[in-house]
């Protein structure tokens, strides 16, 4: 059973649980801030099976935090949980490695529909918009740590990120498509291949990186194979500042910046990744 109490206490929200926007978006970025998006779990040798159960009791009772699967999974739960009408939608990352979209089910979203209203809503991707998102195409929404847009062609809608902000007025401003996805409706369990594979596959950055990513207030805070990246905005303008880590100073690092205790030795890794043998 879910304690609604204790994972609005993980996420540090503290005010009403009425299923109106201003609930949804204060715990939306809530929990943006204090649970991490992770793939700790897979270089500590912990298997991730999504069960609403087990998810619960790795983010909200141990403190951990997740990737989209186990984190917008555990989210929708809640949101449920609070009235709200919600389904699960299917995405397509856009590695930013090997520059190509993973297969079918390779991201977990969600959409809320409120007062006639569609909102696209991710608690589950590193560098993601904060409050939930309109679905509406083409309409610019500014944040702490960027500038995110949604497009569509066709059935399918495309998340974009303001890559290169204008600085000048002759410069032409960059945008970058995050990912993909459609509105098709989801069960929990229909991503169950792809959370093994995730687990699994040289071409997934889950298996190639051991990382860790918070958003924090004016920025975002990342710690990745032996290195800790801490990045701050001032509106679309944003700058990053690197440090070496030794590999004994990971795990307080992680508890410290990250809220992370470790129950089992993770090995740390930052491995180039096989780009996928299919383009979807």
């Amino acid at each position: 059973m879910m304690n609604v109490a204790s994972y609005m206490k993980r996420i540090g929200y503290n005010g009403t649980c009425e299923p109106t926007w201003k609930t949804l978006q204060q715990i939306h970025k809530q929990h943006l801030l204090s649970v991490p998006f992770e793939t700790i779990s897979i270089h500590c040798g912990e298997r991730i099976t999504l069960d609403l159960q087990l998810l619960y009791n790795k983010i909200v009772l141990q403190h951990r935090g997740g990737f989209c699967f186990e984190l917008n999974g555990l989210f929708s739960w809640l949101l449920r949980e609070l009235g709200f009408q919600v389904i699960l939608i299917s995405g397509q990352v856009r590695n930013r490695f090997t520059k190509r979209y993973g297969p079918p089910n390779d991201h977990l979203i969600l959409l809320v529909e409120l007062d006639g209203q569609k909102w696209l809503c991710d608690v589950g991707f590193g560098e993601g918009f904060r409050s939930p998102f309109l679905l509406r195409s083409n309409e610019k929404q500014v944040e702490e740590h960027g500038s995110f847009r949604l497009s569509q062609d066709g059935d399918t809608w495309y998340l974009e990120k303001l890559s290169k902000p204008l600085a000048h007025g002759n410069e032409t401003a960059i945008w970058t498509t995050l990912y993909k996805f459609t509105l098709a409706s989801h069960h929990l369990e229909d991503f169950n291949a792809m959370c093994n594979y995730h687990q699994t596959s040289q071409s997934s950055i889950m298996v190639c990186k051991s990382f860790c990513t918070l958003h924090l207030p004016n920025g975002m805070i990342t710690y990745i194979g032996r290195k800790l990246i801490v990045t701050q905005c001032a509106g679309e303008f944003c700058t990053k500042t690197q440090s070496e880590l030794e590999e004994s100073e990971i795990p307080k690092i992680l508890q410290e910046r990250f809220g992370i205790t470790l129950t089992n030795p993770l090995i740390p890794k930052d491995m180039d990744i096989v780009p996928p043998p299919t383009e979807w």
